[in-house]
């Protein structure tokens, strides 16, 4: 009896599993003028396809037959044995042709290996590219080609600062198509790395140093390229802060901030050094307190071109409290905010300065001698007065690199299990 049942329900098995194709209806994807080999283990007998003029069929020989996309269109095709049991029952999707796409594509990029595919009414990159710009250009030539609609999208830097609004980055819109799927894959993912020194100096520190900016540009572009060298300090953002800290006066100049930032290729990186205050606003419900964030901020995107070239798109932002300006009465701060934005393109090692935030502040100063300028009337003699205007520059110098590429698969060196088990004995 037991034997019995084993048995039994091995044969249900069985039969529900050898019954699973008969009834399983699968989709084939066609181009037009594409064809399909179908192989049969029992003899063919009868073929019905809805539409003959959407797909059609050829039959090679007692188990196998042809299927052809005519034009684009969906049917149906069911095959059935000599004993009119269905072999096979299969939606058949005709879409266009993707020969000149994949050819396209191949001649442009040599080094992409590169699919397209028809699944039923979309289309599927897949395959691997070697970097991220050459994906988003085959992305966008395969949906230009198949005429697919499209949509814009944008990526936006949201910045840490409150004072410093959110921006839209131009180079790293791109377009999104309707029914092109992009599996594409980038086998090595580069990193930009942009090491930052935001100065404030005097205007008289610039002369000390014997910077001269139009100079140093105009000799730079000449060559194609931004200034490399700064004549005195050589360009180096660590020989510009050391002099400032041996100065050891903030009214000449002082180092804001040294930020180095790593970021991948299409991405965005934020840096905030400050403070945050309370700001309260009267509401239906009571008072709410909403902080407000000051200090030295920079945003950035950046992105690695096929010539590796560095893209990138800059905001940095110096703001604090403006005691002077702000609503006592009210507590309400001002905030006095310097902030720029550019985007440029450098070579990897390449430096440039970015300058111009001027700002100015005046400091009145009283010089007198000792004892007889308290003198009345006198005393006016023996004392002056003066006030000095100061003028700052927020000077950055920047240096982006491109870093080693992340190996997507590091190579390990794997061993067999057994020489594991034999180090053991």
């Amino acid at each position: 009896m037991k034997t019995f049942q084993n048995h039994h329900i091995i044969f249900i098995l069985l039969l529900t599993t050898c019954s699973l194709p008969v009834f399983a209806a699968s989709i084939l994807n066609l181009g037009t003028g594409d064809a399909r080999s179908m192989h049969f283990d029992a003899t063919i007998g009868t073929i019905f396809i809805a539409d003959p003029e959407i797909a059609d069929y050829q039959v090679i020989d007692n188990n196998r037959l042809v299927v052809f996309g005519r034009n684009i269109g969906t049917t149906t095709l069911i095959v059935f044995s000599e004993n009119s049991q269905t072999l096979t029952e299969k939606k058949v999707v005709v879409n266009k042709s993707l020969i000149s796409v994949e050819q396209l594509i191949s001649s442009q990029y040599p080094n992409a290996d590169v699919s397209v595919l028809n699944l039923g009414d979309r289309v599927v990159l897949a395959g691997t590219v070697p970097t991220q710009k050459e994906k988003d250009e085959i992305y966008a030539i395969a949906g230009e080609l198949l005429s697919k609609d499209q949509k814009e999208k944008t990526t936006t830097l949201v910045s840490l600062n409150t004072n410093t609004p959110d921006k839209t980055i131009g180079f790293l819109a791109h377009k999104t198509y309707e029914g092109l799927v992009n599996n594409l894959e980038v086998t090595v993912t580069k990193q930009v790395n942009v090491k930052l020194t935001i100065a404030e100096v005097n205007s008289s520190l610039v002369n000390e140093l014997g910077i001269q900016w139009g100079t140093v540009f105009e000799n730079s572009f000449n060559n194609g390229q931004f200034f490399r060298a700064i004549t005195g300090l050589n360009g180096s953002a660590t020989n510009i802060a050391t002099y400032l800290s041996a100065i050891n006066d903030d009214r000449i100049g002082q180092v804001l901030s040294e930020p180095n930032l790593s970021v991948i290729s299409g991405e965005t990186a934020s840096f905030l050094v400050g403070g945050e205050v309370p700001i309260s606003y009267l509401t239906d419900d009571g008072y709410v307190i909403e902080y407000k964030t000051f200090g030295i901020g920079l945003e950035l995107a950046a992105e690695v071109q096929r010539d590796d070239k560095i893209m990138l798109t800059l905001f940095p932002s110096v703001s604090s409290v403006d005691e002077q300006f702000g609503d006592t009465a009210l507590d309400v701060p001002a905030f006095r905010v310097r902030r720029a934005q550019t985007t440029i393109e450098l070579g990897d090692g390449d430096s440039f300065v970015l300058a111009g935030l001027l700002s100015t502040e005046d400091q009145e100063s009283l010089s007198k001698i000792p004892f007889i300028a308290d003198v009345p009337i006198l005393g006016a003699l023996f004392r002056h007065s003066s006030t000095i205007r100061w003028l700052s520059s927020q000077r950055s110098l920047w240096l982006p690199r491109s870093l080693p590429p992340i190996l997507r698969y590091p190579a390990f060196n794997v061993r067999p299990l057994y020489l594991a088990f034999l180090v053991l004995i």
